[in-house]
């Protein structure tokens, strides 16, 4: 138990520091920013021109992100090092066929309309209670606005985030078994978005990821990755954008649906060779309960829940 707890404590420990590291690149680019404009133009008026241009289109750029996600896996490619060297981050266990690689997408996606559902209930009910949390709703669903939010949501938050969560994370937990490691990185990597609607949803689709990495290649975990952000989180969101609201919203339906009915579909015409994965690669409840009462876990998961929470407003 206690060498379980060790190993969290270190290995969240890391994404804590992370997590601070990704606010403070947050606060000091914008700042930055100003400080440049300060510093080379004397134009009072011309100044405040372009400091009021900062400021207003702050929310939409994605350069505070990009610049946080590459200073954070630098960070955590530093302090893991020792455990996860980089040379092993894209080893290969076995060959993904093609078609494999289709069922995982299509797996993927279909948590799609679990986040659909979810999504709407959580709102009726919070609705219900006098609340809303439809920013963070909106907030999850927005789509890019500017070139560089572009890139940061379709590559670099994709890339960025199979390299920690699936590449150095998860590796720290794998000695008590796969199940173990795919599990505990998939609920950190849900955590970590700080989103009451997004949270489920990345840890269902972090399953995904999590045994694509373990079992093929961390390489197939974010092209998968990249599909979904690149193709359905940007594009067809783009294209959709020409039809009519309820156009949109009976094709989106729709293609929830079918992707749903396929995975779920495929996994229970596999059940059995699941329960056996799930038999041969699980571990000990012990083990759960030593890591989820590891003190490091503790303060990443109130501190991101809370973080979700504080994102719920009273109505009117």
């Amino acid at each position: 138990m206690q060498e379980i707890r060790k190993t969290i404590d270190r290995t969240v420990f890391g994404l804590v520091l992370y997590t601070l590291l990704r606010y403070a690149v947050f606060a000091a680019e914008p700042l930055a920013r100003k400080c440049w404009v300060w510093m080379t133009i004397s134009d009072s008026s011309r100044r405040q021109e372009v400091l009021t241009q900062l400021n207003s289109s702050a929310s939409s750029s994605g350069v505070s992100s990009i610049a946080a996600v590459c200073v954070g896996v630098l960070f955590l490619g530093w302090y893991f090092r020792k455990s996860t060297p980089p040379g092993k981050l894209f080893s290969q266990r076995q060959p993904l066929p093609l078609k494999g690689f289709l069922l995982l997408s299509c797996i993927f996606m279909g948590a799609q309309l679990i986040y659909s559902l979810f999504g709407n209930s959580l709102e009726l009910l919070l609705r219900l209670c006098g609340y809303t949390a439809m920013g963070q709703l909106d907030a999850a669903s927005a789509q890019s606005t500017t070139l560089s939010m572009f890139l940061y949501t379709a590559v670099f938050a994709p890339v960025g985030e199979e390299l920690i969560y699936r590449g150095l994370v998860m590796p720290q937990f794998q000695r008590y078994g796969k199940v173990f490691a795919i599990v505990t990185s998939a609920l950190l990597f849900g955590v970590m978005h700080a989103n009451l609607f997004q949270m489920p949803f990345a840890f269902l689709t972090g399953l995904v990821l999590g045994y694509t990495a373990a079992e093929f290649s961390l390489r197939w975990s974010i092209l998968l990755h990249l599909l979904n952000n690149l193709v359905f989180g940007e594009l067809l969101g783009r294209a959709m954008g020409y039809l009519s609201p309820a156009a949109q919203d009976y094709l989106y339906r729709g293609i929830n649906i079918f992707f749903f009915a396929f995975a779920a579909f495929w996994l229970l015409h596999r059940r059995e060779q699941l329960k056996q994965y799930l038999r041969k690669n699980g571990c000990a409840g012990k083990t759960y309960a030593a890591a989820f009462t590891a003190a490091a876990m503790l303060v990443f998961l109130i501190g991101n829940v809370g973080l979700a929470i504080s994102g719920v407003q009273k109505l009117g």
